[in-house]
């Protein structure tokens, strides 16, 4: 399916029915070929509308100037491509690069979010070196060298990694230009939506997701074993179920997750004997409903 949204024609997959779940995928500079896979694809049988855009610059949607991929102009695709399908309110999930995106589009229109799911991701800020590449050809070759990191077990997933399509523009802006300035954890506090953190024990992400997880308003933290970058591959029957369940959650149980919160936050405020000690405890409260 295609849409003509914020100026350009975005392509994008839309199957199922239920809850609306649009799902950004990583990169930048891949396509959202990364998504569809069993671990996502399936949550279409689980009660969820899943929509997975291929990004402005991206797979089979149009590419423009270098300047047009940035941060902001790819969070107002996604509210415009939402405002096209008729979605007052949705659920948001963004994986590694793709996080970085829903948690800039959460601050700026949290209304419209039922949910939030990152994974494998950062608050930011991120040190990440832009690759010397020149061509799509070029950076191909460049994520062929770093693709067998992303998995922990022996399966390495060749077979998704050829049939990804590579943007070394996109890619250019976002780890040039966009990245180096990339920094959230100011904001996080109040993102005041329930949000599902899902991160590989493998994953050199793990500590940003537990950062995240002691600091959002509404957080609940899956460490998944024995996966790494990709969660949503190396465990998918796993990811699945969580996700929707996760998000076909009735509101008033989010709702006493944060009341939960706060009572413990108040009582060990009351506890603590100074103001250091009181931020402390304060930062314990990330592993509230953590496993």
């Amino acid at each position: 399916m295609t849409a003509t949204v914020n100026g350009v024609r975005l392509s994008y997959t839309d199957i199922g029915h239920g809850t609306p779940l649009i799902c950004l995928h990583g990169g930048m500079g891949v396509d959202a070929g990364s998504l569809h896979v069993p671990g996502i694809l399936d949550l279409a049988q689980l009660g969820i509308r899943l929509i997975i855009p291929d990004q402005r610059g991206h797979g089979q949607s149009e590419r423009t100037t270098q300047s047009h991929y940035s941060h902001s102009v790819w969070t107002d695709d996604v509210h415009e491509l939402a405002d096209s399908l008729g979605l007052q309110k949705f659920a948001l999930l963004g994986h590694s690069y793709g996080g970085f995106l829903a948690l800039e589009y959460a601050k700026r229109w949290p209304e419209s979010l039922t949910h939030l799911i990152l994974v494998g991701t950062s608050a930011g800020p991120v040190s990440a070196q832009a690759a010397a590449v020149a061509t799509d050809a070029d950076l191909r070759e460049h994520f062929r060298s770093v693709w067998p990191r992303f998995f922990v077990g022996d399966n390495k997933h060749w077979s998704l990694f050829e049939s990804l399509q590579f943007s070394v523009d996109a890619y250019t802006a976002a780890f040039s230009r966009e990245l180096p300035a990339y920094d959230l954890r100011g904001h996080v506090t109040q993102l005041d939506v329930p949000t599902l953190l899902i991160v590989g024990q493998g994953d050199p992400y793990r500590t940003h997701m537990e950062w995240l997880a002691a600091h959002l308003p509404r957080p609940t933290l899956r460490r998944f074993a024995g996966t790494g970058h990709f969660p949503f591959i190396e465990a998918a029957d796993r990811f699945c179920q969580c996700v929707a369940s996760f998000i076909q959650e009735p509101v008033e149980e989010h709702l006493f997750a944060r009341r939960s919160r706060c009572q413990f936050r108040d009582s060990s405020r009351a506890r603590c004997g100074h103001r250091a000690v009181a931020k402390r405890c304060q930062g314990s409260m990330g592993r509230y409903r953590h496993t």
